[in-house]
Protein backbone atom coordinates (compact mmCIF):
# COMPACT_ATOMS: atom_id res chain seq x y z
CA UNK A 1 0.00 0.00 0.00
CA UNK A 2 2.51 2.52 1.07
CA UNK A 3 4.76 1.63 -2.65
CA UNK A 4 1.61 2.81 -4.73
CA UNK A 5 0.68 5.94 -2.50
CA UNK A 6 4.66 6.79 -2.99
CA UNK A 7 4.52 5.88 -6.82
CA UNK A 8 1.21 7.28 -7.51
CA UNK A 9 2.56 10.60 -5.84
CA UNK A 10 5.81 10.67 -8.07
CA UNK A 11 3.84 10.26 -10.91
CA UNK A 12 1.16 13.17 -10.13
CA UNK A 13 4.32 15.07 -9.76
CA UNK A 14 5.69 14.36 -12.74
CA UNK A 15 2.45 14.77 -14.86
CA UNK A 16 2.03 18.36 -13.17
CA UNK A 17 5.83 19.56 -13.93
CA UNK A 18 5.45 17.93 -17.22
CA UNK A 19 1.85 19.97 -17.98
CA UNK A 20 3.72 23.78 -16.60
CA UNK A 21 7.40 23.24 -17.43
CA UNK A 22 7.80 21.34 -20.43
CA UNK A 23 7.81 24.44 -23.07
CA UNK A 24 10.60 26.45 -20.86
CA UNK A 25 12.73 23.52 -19.62
CA UNK A 26 12.37 20.42 -21.77
CA UNK A 27 15.89 19.42 -20.68
CA UNK A 28 15.12 19.17 -16.74
CA UNK A 29 11.89 17.77 -17.07
CA UNK A 30 13.56 14.91 -19.47
CA UNK A 31 16.08 14.51 -16.57
CA UNK A 32 13.55 14.19 -14.31
CA UNK A 33 11.53 11.79 -16.03
CA UNK A 34 14.63 9.56 -16.20
CA UNK A 35 14.62 9.93 -12.39
CA UNK A 36 11.34 9.00 -11.29
CA UNK A 37 11.33 6.02 -13.95
CA UNK A 38 14.71 4.86 -12.31
CA UNK A 39 13.20 5.49 -8.60
CA UNK A 40 10.10 3.15 -10.12
CA UNK A 41 12.06 0.34 -11.18
CA UNK A 42 13.88 0.68 -8.01
CA UNK A 43 10.96 0.33 -6.24
CA UNK A 44 9.03 -2.26 -7.82
CA UNK A 45 12.07 -4.65 -8.08
CA UNK A 46 13.06 -4.16 -4.09
CA UNK A 47 8.83 -5.09 -3.84
CA UNK A 48 9.72 -7.91 -6.05
CA UNK A 49 12.40 -9.36 -3.93
CA UNK A 50 10.66 -8.97 -0.64
CA UNK A 51 7.58 -10.67 -2.32
CA UNK A 52 9.95 -13.24 -3.39
CA UNK A 53 11.85 -14.15 -0.50
CA UNK A 54 7.98 -14.24 1.66
CA UNK A 55 6.52 -16.78 -1.12
CA UNK A 56 10.26 -19.07 -0.87
CA UNK A 57 9.64 -19.31 3.26
CA UNK A 58 6.21 -19.99 2.10
CA UNK A 59 7.08 -22.62 -0.38
CA UNK A 60 9.64 -24.40 2.15
CA UNK A 61 7.63 -24.05 4.97
CA UNK A 62 4.75 -26.08 2.92
CA UNK A 63 7.54 -28.50 1.91
CA UNK A 64 8.63 -29.27 5.58
CA UNK A 65 4.93 -29.59 6.60
CA UNK A 66 4.16 -32.00 3.57
CA UNK A 67 7.13 -33.67 5.37
CA UNK A 68 5.48 -33.82 8.68
CA UNK A 69 8.21 -31.48 10.05
CA UNK A 70 5.82 -29.38 11.77
CA UNK A 71 8.38 -27.31 13.69
CA UNK A 72 8.74 -24.85 11.55
CA UNK A 73 6.75 -20.98 11.72
CA UNK A 74 7.49 -17.89 9.83
CA UNK A 75 8.84 -14.36 11.05
CA UNK A 76 6.14 -11.61 10.71
CA UNK A 77 7.00 -8.90 8.25
CA UNK A 78 6.72 -5.30 8.45
CA UNK A 79 4.08 -5.08 5.51
CA UNK A 80 1.10 -5.55 7.83
CA UNK A 81 -0.86 -7.49 4.45
CA UNK A 82 1.49 -10.54 4.63
CA UNK A 83 1.22 -10.78 8.62
CA UNK A 84 -2.29 -12.56 7.51
CA UNK A 85 -0.89 -15.26 5.35
CA UNK A 86 2.19 -15.72 7.71
CA UNK A 87 -0.50 -15.99 10.58
CA UNK A 88 -2.51 -18.74 9.13
CA UNK A 89 0.64 -20.83 8.37
CA UNK A 90 2.24 -20.29 11.90
CA UNK A 91 -1.65 -21.48 13.62
CA UNK A 92 -1.60 -24.27 10.90
CA UNK A 93 1.85 -25.32 11.79
CA UNK A 94 0.91 -25.45 15.59
CA UNK A 95 -2.22 -27.07 15.59
CA UNK A 96 -0.35 -30.03 13.33
CA UNK A 97 2.01 -30.21 15.66
CA UNK A 98 -0.46 -30.69 18.39
CA UNK A 99 -2.22 -33.05 16.75
CA UNK A 100 1.18 -35.40 16.04
CA UNK A 101 1.76 -35.25 19.80
CA UNK A 102 -1.23 -36.44 20.80
CA UNK A 103 -1.34 -38.48 18.03
CA UNK A 104 2.30 -40.30 19.71
CA UNK A 105 0.71 -40.45 22.84
CA UNK A 106 -2.16 -42.38 21.73
CA UNK A 107 0.00 -44.62 19.76
CA UNK A 108 2.63 -45.37 22.94
CA UNK A 109 -0.66 -45.75 25.24
CA UNK A 110 -1.67 -48.18 22.30
CA UNK A 111 1.24 -50.12 22.09
CA UNK A 112 1.89 -50.39 25.55
CA UNK A 113 -2.15 -51.95 26.01
CA UNK A 114 -1.52 -54.21 22.87
CA UNK A 115 1.94 -55.53 24.49
CA UNK A 116 0.72 -56.29 27.54
CA UNK A 117 -2.53 -58.00 26.55
CA UNK A 118 -2.90 -61.79 26.78
CA UNK A 119 -4.67 -61.98 23.65
CA UNK A 120 -2.45 -62.34 20.15
CA UNK A 121 -2.35 -59.75 17.78
CA UNK A 122 -1.50 -59.93 14.22
CA UNK A 123 -1.66 -57.90 11.34
CA UNK A 124 -0.73 -58.93 7.70
CA UNK A 125 -0.65 -56.34 5.10
CA UNK A 126 -1.53 -56.93 1.48
CA UNK A 127 1.96 -58.65 0.18
CA UNK A 128 1.22 -61.07 2.95
CA UNK A 129 3.86 -59.40 5.43
CA UNK A 130 3.60 -59.49 9.20
CA UNK A 131 3.62 -56.00 9.82
CA UNK A 132 2.24 -55.70 13.48
CA UNK A 133 2.75 -58.28 16.49
CA UNK A 134 2.87 -58.09 20.07
CA UNK A 135 4.78 -59.83 22.88
CA UNK A 136 1.94 -62.41 23.17
CA UNK A 137 2.18 -63.00 19.72
CA UNK A 138 6.08 -63.97 20.01
CA UNK A 139 5.14 -66.14 22.95
CA UNK A 140 2.30 -68.27 21.54
CA UNK A 141 4.31 -68.95 18.23
CA UNK A 142 7.45 -69.98 20.22
CA UNK A 143 9.93 -68.67 17.55
CA UNK A 144 12.85 -67.51 18.03
CA UNK A 145 13.47 -63.78 17.00
CA UNK A 146 11.05 -61.32 15.56
CA UNK A 147 8.43 -62.69 13.27
CA UNK A 148 7.24 -59.07 12.05
CA UNK A 149 8.87 -59.04 8.57
CA UNK A 150 7.79 -62.66 7.76
CA UNK A 151 5.59 -64.04 4.99
CA UNK A 152 2.20 -64.98 6.90
CA UNK A 153 1.67 -67.93 4.99
CA UNK A 154 4.64 -69.70 5.44
CA UNK A 155 4.35 -69.30 8.98
CA UNK A 156 1.12 -70.62 8.79
CA UNK A 157 2.25 -73.95 6.91
CA UNK A 158 4.80 -74.11 9.69
CA UNK A 159 1.85 -74.47 12.63
CA UNK A 160 -0.38 -77.40 13.72
CA UNK A 161 -3.31 -78.17 11.12
CA UNK A 162 -5.94 -77.04 13.72
CA UNK A 163 -3.89 -74.11 13.89
CA UNK A 164 -3.99 -73.50 9.89
CA UNK A 165 -7.42 -74.17 9.74
CA UNK A 166 -8.82 -71.83 12.20
CA UNK A 167 -6.27 -69.10 10.55
CA UNK A 168 -7.32 -69.61 6.94
CA UNK A 169 -10.85 -69.85 8.66
CA UNK A 170 -12.67 -65.99 7.78
CA UNK A 171 -14.71 -64.66 11.02
CA UNK A 172 -14.54 -66.36 14.02
CA UNK A 173 -13.35 -69.73 15.21
CA UNK A 174 -12.46 -72.15 17.87
CA UNK A 175 -9.84 -74.93 17.74
CA UNK A 176 -7.92 -76.81 20.29
CA UNK A 177 -4.40 -77.68 20.62
CA UNK A 178 -2.45 -79.62 22.95
CA UNK A 179 0.50 -78.15 24.51
CA UNK A 180 3.97 -79.39 25.48
CA UNK A 181 2.72 -80.46 28.55
CA UNK A 182 -0.03 -82.48 27.20
CA UNK A 183 -2.99 -80.44 28.39
CA UNK A 184 -5.56 -79.33 25.53
CA UNK A 185 -5.49 -75.59 25.05
CA UNK A 186 -8.90 -74.14 23.80
CA UNK A 187 -8.47 -71.13 21.65
CA UNK A 188 -10.83 -68.33 20.45
CA UNK A 189 -9.95 -67.00 16.71
CA UNK A 190 -11.35 -64.19 14.71
CA UNK A 191 -9.88 -63.23 11.40
CA UNK A 192 -11.14 -59.87 9.72
CA UNK A 193 -10.12 -57.47 7.05
CA UNK A 194 -9.18 -53.93 7.84
CA UNK A 195 -8.09 -50.91 5.76
CA UNK A 196 -5.13 -48.52 6.91
CA UNK A 197 -3.26 -46.00 5.06
CA UNK A 198 -5.70 -47.38 2.42
CA UNK A 199 -4.11 -50.24 2.00
CA UNK A 200 -6.26 -53.69 3.05
CA UNK A 201 -4.61 -55.73 5.98
CA UNK A 202 -5.60 -58.92 7.96
CA UNK A 203 -6.16 -58.51 11.79
CA UNK A 204 -6.10 -61.65 13.20
CA UNK A 205 -7.18 -62.00 17.24
CA UNK A 206 -6.34 -64.75 18.87
CA UNK A 207 -7.08 -65.95 23.05
CA UNK A 208 -6.90 -68.77 25.14
CA UNK A 209 -10.17 -69.58 26.60
CA UNK A 210 -9.37 -72.66 28.19
CA UNK A 211 -9.28 -70.96 31.62
CA UNK A 212 -12.77 -69.03 30.89
CA UNK A 213 -14.22 -72.43 29.93
CA UNK A 214 -12.61 -74.10 33.04
CA UNK A 215 -14.06 -71.44 35.26
CA UNK A 216 -17.58 -71.76 33.49
CA UNK A 217 -17.22 -75.64 34.18
CA UNK A 218 -16.58 -75.41 37.38
CA UNK A 219 -19.65 -73.02 37.97
CA UNK A 220 -21.81 -75.31 36.08
CA UNK A 221 -20.63 -78.18 38.75
CA UNK A 222 -21.62 -75.80 41.62
CA UNK A 223 -24.76 -75.22 40.59
CA UNK A 224 -25.28 -78.59 40.24
CA UNK A 225 -23.63 -79.58 42.89
CA UNK A 226 -25.91 -76.69 45.68
CA UNK A 227 -29.33 -77.62 43.73
CA UNK A 228 -28.44 -81.87 44.76
CA UNK A 229 -27.46 -80.82 47.69
CA UNK A 230 -30.44 -78.33 48.82
CA UNK A 231 -32.68 -81.57 47.56
CA UNK A 232 -31.14 -83.83 49.44
CA UNK A 233 -30.74 -81.99 52.49
CA UNK A 234 -34.86 -81.56 52.36
CA UNK A 235 -35.09 -84.93 52.15
CA UNK A 236 -32.90 -86.47 55.16
CA UNK A 237 -34.32 -84.19 57.89
CA UNK A 238 -37.48 -85.67 57.55
CA UNK A 239 -35.83 -89.08 57.33
CA UNK A 240 -33.53 -88.58 60.08
CA UNK A 241 -36.38 -87.25 62.13
CA UNK A 242 -38.50 -90.25 60.97
CA UNK A 243 -35.81 -92.24 62.41
CA UNK A 244 -35.12 -91.02 65.59
CA UNK A 245 -38.78 -91.63 66.31
CA UNK A 246 -38.94 -94.89 64.75
CA UNK A 247 -35.88 -95.94 67.26
CA UNK A 248 -37.69 -94.48 70.32
CA UNK A 249 -40.73 -96.54 69.61
CA UNK A 250 -38.79 -99.80 68.63
CA UNK A 251 -37.09 -99.39 72.37
CA UNK A 252 -40.54 -99.56 73.76
CA UNK A 253 -41.77 -102.00 71.85
CA UNK A 254 -38.23 -104.04 72.82
CA UNK A 255 -37.80 -105.79 69.21
CA UNK A 256 -34.41 -106.28 68.42
CA UNK A 257 -34.98 -106.40 64.71
CA UNK A 258 -36.25 -102.86 64.34
CA UNK A 259 -33.72 -101.83 66.38
CA UNK A 260 -31.42 -102.82 63.56
CA UNK A 261 -33.38 -101.76 60.52
CA UNK A 262 -33.52 -97.89 62.07
CA UNK A 263 -29.68 -98.32 63.28
CA UNK A 264 -29.05 -99.21 59.68
CA UNK A 265 -30.94 -96.21 58.05
CA UNK A 266 -29.82 -94.10 60.60
CA UNK A 267 -26.20 -94.76 59.52
CA UNK A 268 -26.96 -94.77 56.21
CA UNK A 269 -28.53 -91.05 56.32
CA UNK A 270 -25.53 -90.18 58.28
CA UNK A 271 -23.35 -91.08 55.56
CA UNK A 272 -25.38 -89.51 52.97
CA UNK A 273 -25.44 -86.26 55.40
CA UNK A 274 -21.27 -86.25 55.17
CA UNK A 275 -21.64 -86.84 51.62
CA UNK A 276 -23.71 -83.87 51.08
CA UNK A 277 -20.94 -81.67 53.60
CA UNK A 278 -17.95 -82.89 51.56
CA UNK A 279 -19.78 -81.35 48.02
CA UNK A 280 -20.41 -78.37 49.88
CA UNK A 281 -17.09 -77.16 50.80
CA UNK A 282 -16.21 -77.78 46.72
CA UNK A 283 -18.78 -74.39 46.15
CA UNK A 284 -17.68 -72.48 49.46
CA UNK A 285 -13.49 -72.42 48.88
CA UNK A 286 -12.77 -69.00 50.01
CA UNK A 287 -10.49 -66.48 48.05
CA UNK A 288 -7.15 -67.24 49.23
CA UNK A 289 -5.12 -65.26 51.77
CA UNK A 290 -1.93 -65.56 50.02
CA UNK A 291 0.96 -64.53 52.39
CA UNK A 292 4.80 -65.26 51.35
CA UNK A 293 6.32 -69.07 51.31
CA UNK A 294 8.81 -70.52 52.94
CA UNK A 295 9.71 -73.42 50.33
CA UNK A 296 12.26 -75.09 53.13
CA UNK A 297 9.44 -75.01 56.50
CA UNK A 298 6.66 -76.55 53.51
CA UNK A 299 8.82 -79.44 52.23
CA UNK A 300 9.91 -80.33 55.78
CA UNK A 301 6.08 -80.63 57.09
CA UNK A 302 5.08 -82.36 53.98
CA UNK A 303 8.03 -84.82 54.38
CA UNK A 304 6.63 -86.22 57.83
CA UNK A 305 3.30 -86.72 56.23
CA UNK A 306 4.06 -88.32 52.61
CA UNK A 307 7.87 -89.32 52.60
CA UNK A 308 9.39 -88.13 49.16
CA UNK A 309 12.41 -87.20 47.53
CA UNK A 310 13.69 -83.79 46.58
CA UNK A 311 15.57 -84.19 43.25
CA UNK A 312 16.08 -80.29 42.83
CA UNK A 313 16.88 -77.37 44.80
CA UNK A 314 14.14 -75.33 46.34
CA UNK A 315 13.23 -72.06 44.21
CA UNK A 316 14.59 -68.78 44.80
CA UNK A 317 11.36 -66.82 43.69
CA UNK A 318 9.20 -65.34 46.54
CA UNK A 319 5.73 -66.47 45.98
CA UNK A 320 2.50 -65.78 47.72
CA UNK A 321 0.12 -68.16 48.30
CA UNK A 322 -2.93 -69.00 50.72
CA UNK A 323 -0.24 -71.59 52.92
CA UNK A 324 -3.06 -73.38 54.09
CA UNK A 325 -5.05 -74.03 50.84
CA UNK A 326 -1.49 -74.78 48.89
CA UNK A 327 -0.85 -77.39 51.05
CA UNK A 328 -3.52 -79.36 51.23
CA UNK A 329 -3.30 -79.28 47.43
CA UNK A 330 0.41 -81.06 47.81
CA UNK A 331 -1.66 -83.33 50.55
CA UNK A 332 -3.84 -84.66 48.26
CA UNK A 333 -1.59 -85.33 45.58
CA UNK A 334 1.27 -87.07 47.49
CA UNK A 335 -1.25 -89.09 48.76
CA UNK A 336 -2.86 -90.45 45.75
CA UNK A 337 1.20 -90.75 44.31
CA UNK A 338 2.05 -93.04 47.15
CA UNK A 339 -1.67 -95.00 47.00
CA UNK A 340 -0.60 -95.51 43.42
CA UNK A 341 2.98 -96.49 43.87
CA UNK A 342 3.08 -99.00 46.87
CA UNK A 343 6.92 -99.08 46.82
CA UNK A 344 7.16 -95.46 47.83
CA UNK A 345 9.44 -94.08 45.28
CA UNK A 346 7.61 -90.42 44.99
CA UNK A 347 9.78 -87.48 43.49
CA UNK A 348 9.34 -83.94 43.83
CA UNK A 349 11.07 -81.23 41.61
CA UNK A 350 10.84 -77.71 40.80
CA UNK A 351 11.24 -75.88 37.55
CA UNK A 352 11.87 -72.12 37.75
CA UNK A 353 11.76 -69.62 34.96
CA UNK A 354 11.41 -65.72 35.15
CA UNK A 355 7.77 -66.02 35.13
CA UNK A 356 6.32 -69.09 36.96
CA UNK A 357 7.23 -72.09 39.05
CA UNK A 358 6.32 -75.50 37.59
CA UNK A 359 6.14 -78.35 40.72
CA UNK A 360 6.26 -82.01 39.69
CA UNK A 361 5.15 -84.69 41.83
CA UNK A 362 6.28 -88.48 39.92
CA UNK A 363 5.65 -91.80 41.18
CA UNK A 364 6.35 -95.15 39.39
CA UNK A 365 2.24 -96.39 39.38
CA UNK A 366 0.50 -97.28 36.71
CA UNK A 367 -0.45 -94.74 35.41
CA UNK A 368 -3.25 -93.06 34.02
CA UNK A 369 -5.37 -93.82 31.05
CA UNK A 370 -6.40 -91.08 28.47
CA UNK A 371 -10.23 -90.87 29.70
CA UNK A 372 -9.12 -90.91 32.92
CA UNK A 373 -6.45 -87.86 32.63
CA UNK A 374 -9.63 -86.36 30.69
CA UNK A 375 -12.04 -86.88 33.51
CA UNK A 376 -9.56 -86.50 36.55
CA UNK A 377 -10.50 -82.86 37.83
CA UNK A 378 -14.18 -83.54 37.53
CA UNK A 379 -16.08 -83.63 40.56
CA UNK A 380 -17.88 -87.12 41.16
CA UNK A 381 -15.67 -88.54 39.22
CA UNK A 382 -13.30 -90.88 41.06
CA UNK A 383 -11.52 -94.71 40.38
CA UNK A 384 -11.23 -95.40 43.60
CA UNK A 385 -13.72 -98.01 45.21
CA UNK A 386 -15.01 -95.75 47.98
CA UNK A 387 -14.10 -92.24 46.70
CA UNK A 388 -16.10 -89.07 46.16
CA UNK A 389 -14.42 -87.40 43.34
CA UNK A 390 -14.05 -84.40 45.58
CA UNK A 391 -9.72 -84.11 45.97
CA UNK A 392 -8.60 -83.42 42.67
CA UNK A 393 -11.97 -80.94 41.94
CA UNK A 394 -10.73 -79.21 45.07
CA UNK A 395 -7.31 -79.10 44.53
CA UNK A 396 -8.25 -77.62 40.50
CA UNK A 397 -10.10 -75.33 42.07
CA UNK A 398 -7.70 -73.73 44.58
CA UNK A 399 -5.00 -73.76 41.86
CA UNK A 400 -7.23 -72.05 39.41
CA UNK A 401 -7.84 -69.41 41.95
CA UNK A 402 -4.15 -68.81 42.48
CA UNK A 403 -4.31 -68.12 38.64
CA UNK A 404 -2.20 -71.67 37.92
CA UNK A 405 -2.66 -74.37 36.31
CA UNK A 406 -2.89 -77.74 37.25
CA UNK A 407 -1.53 -80.66 34.33
CA UNK A 408 -1.70 -84.86 34.38
CA UNK A 409 0.45 -87.16 31.91
CA UNK A 410 2.07 -90.01 31.81
CA UNK A 411 5.67 -90.90 32.07
CA UNK A 412 7.06 -92.50 29.32
CA UNK A 413 9.50 -94.97 32.21
CA UNK A 414 5.67 -95.84 33.88
CA UNK A 415 3.84 -93.48 36.19
CA UNK A 416 2.16 -90.50 36.25
CA UNK A 417 3.37 -87.05 36.84
CA UNK A 418 1.46 -84.36 38.67
CA UNK A 419 2.25 -80.89 37.48
CA UNK A 420 1.52 -77.31 39.52
CA UNK A 421 2.30 -74.38 37.65
CA UNK A 422 1.86 -71.21 39.62
CA UNK A 423 2.50 -67.79 37.89
CA UNK A 424 5.57 -66.17 40.19
CA UNK A 425 3.80 -62.79 40.56
CA UNK A 426 0.24 -64.42 41.90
Amino acid sequence: MRLIILLGALHTTLIVMVYYFVAQHPMYISLLLVLVLLATFHLLTKQYKRQQIILQSLTHGLQRLRDNDFSVSLNQQKQANYNTVIEAFNQTSNKLRDERQRLYQREMMLDKVLNASPMVTILVDHRDTITFTNNSAQQAFELNGSIVGRQWTTLVESLAPEFQHALKHQGESIFTLTDKQGSQQAWHVTNSSVTIHQAQHQLFLLKTITQELSKQEVATWKKVISVISHELNNSIAPISSMCHSGELLAQNLNEPRLNRVFNTISGRVNHLNDFIKGYATLTKVKLPNKQAINWAVLIEQLQILYPFSLITPLPNAMMNVDIAQFEQVLINILKNAHEADEAGNVTLSFQESSDVVEISINDNGSGMSAEVIQNALLPFYSTKHSGTGLGLALCREIIEAHNGRLVFKNRTQGGLSVLIILPIQS
